[in-house]
């Protein structure tokens, strides 16, 4: 039974990078679950794809009831959630449990071309009272190609949203990621990316049939509300504080940090967000200066970004190491109108007018000498998730004339 009324009424499917489950237990905080955070308030229906999983990883990734909605449909291995008013989720739990743990990456390929997936699709579509014929697809995962070629839709976006093939992470299958963006470039009708040196590449590489730079923005009501308070485990910290917030990664200059917290030690560096990479983190000297306090919640995250006295980007500068990538803090630090010391790298170098730029653990030093800030304030409203979804949507217009 359809719970739509019109089926010629206009659908937004998005396919995410990051899984539902995960986006749930940490918030919206990346550039995939923005988008979506901004669609949902835009009438029609929205469907979101969710990520394949098994109940391995659920389970070893602590991620069981993360899905909170009425089970409007099931057949097998997918299920079509209601999340809220107009917005629905697409599950996919394959029991392909070896298949997962030995092709890795490949497996997600894999099963985003998986038939039964597609019409499951197909139908859910349907269900919430839309076709194909009037779908807008916002593809934002690389591994999805195939899933894009076989699905008709009205219009086809890929964001292609910082550069896979420089990941070292994906250098075993170089090869497929490769090959998925040619596909994306193929099937899709136009490409957006967060970066200008995405453009470039992407354009000599792919040759997309248009690609549009979107960059990344600021959740503008988190960053700059005045309801903040100083969470209990920075309260202690020597000041001033030196805060970094987000992943830790290869992009972290180690040696830029360690040099300037060895010529700093009057100030407290401190660092918030996940370990993806431990072996840079092990690199980080971890001398008494030096404070690691976890990931938070995004709903969180915005009070230690305010109890920063200085927010930093301390990123690696060499061409071969960056991965075109436009870092979302320095929007939500520059928000808070904290000054902000970085490197001319991932996106930095574009905000010279508002960020201070340095080359060396001297001058870096030099720069936290001095809390005053007295940089140029970013646009809020040209720099929001709302503008940047409104730049998207205007793209789409602007594509189907």
């Amino acid at each position: 039974m359809k719970i739509g009324n019109n089926l010629e009424e206009s659908i937004f499917l998005v396919v995410p990078f990051h899984d539902w489950r995960k986006i749930q237990m940490e918030g919206f905080r990346t550039r995939d679950s923005h988008f979506i955070e901004e669609l949902a308030k835009l009438p029609g229906p929205k469907i979101i794809v969710n990520r394949p999983t098994t109940h391995l990883e659920i389970y070893l990734k602590r991620k069981p009831g993360l899905i909170k909605g009425e089970l409007l449909s099931k057949k097998g291995k997918f299920s079509l959630y209601k999340l809220d008013e107009e917005l629905y989720l697409i599950d996919y739990i394959s029991i392909d449990i070896l298949g997962q743990i030995f092709r890795k990456f490949e497996w997600f390929i894999d099963r985003y071309g998986d038939n039964n997936f597609i019409e499951f699709i197909k139908q859910s579509i349907e269900f919430v009272g839309a076709n194909e014929n009037t779908c807008k697809i916002l593809n934002q995962n690389i591994f999805a190609p195939r899933l894009i070629e076989k699905l008709q839709a009205n219009k086809k976006v890929f964001d292609a949203w910082d550069n896979f093939m420089k990941f070292d992470v994906y250098s075993n299958i170089r090869d497929q990621v490769q090959g998925a963006y040619s596909s994306l470039a193929a099937y899709c009708d136009f490409w957006i990316t967060n970066s200008t040196d995405n453009v470039q590449y992407f354009m000599e590489s792919f040759n997309p049939r248009g690609l549009h730079l979107v960059k990344n923005g600021v959740d503008v009501n988190r960053f700059t509300a005045r309801n903040f308070e100083e969470p209990s485990d920075i309260k202690n910290i020597p000041r001033p504080i030196v805060g970094f917030g987000g992943k830790i990664t290869h992009l972290l200059d180690v040696d830029l940090i360690n040099a300037t917290m060895d010529k700093a030690k009057n100030s407290s560096f401190v660092f918030v967000g996940q370990i993806l990479s431990k072996e840079i983190f092990d690199s980080i000297n971890k001398v008494d200066n030096f404070y690691y306090l976890g990931d938070k919640h995004y709903d969180e995250y915005p009070n230690y970004v305010n109890s920063f006295d200085i927010c930093m980007v301390p990123y690696i500068v060499e061409d071969s190491k960056k991965s075109g990538a436009n870092t979302i803090k320095v929007y939500e630090y520059l928000a808070t109108g904290k000054k902000v010391v970085g490197t001319p790298s991932n996106g930095l170098e574009e905000l010279s007018e508002h960020v201070y730029l340095v080359n060396s653990p001297n001058e870096f030093v030099q720069e936290l000498e001095d809390e005053s800030n007295n940089r140029k304030p970013i646009d809020l409203n040209e720099h929001s998730w709302a503008h940047k979804t409104e730049t998207l949507l205007n793209l789409l217009e602007l594509n189907g004339r």
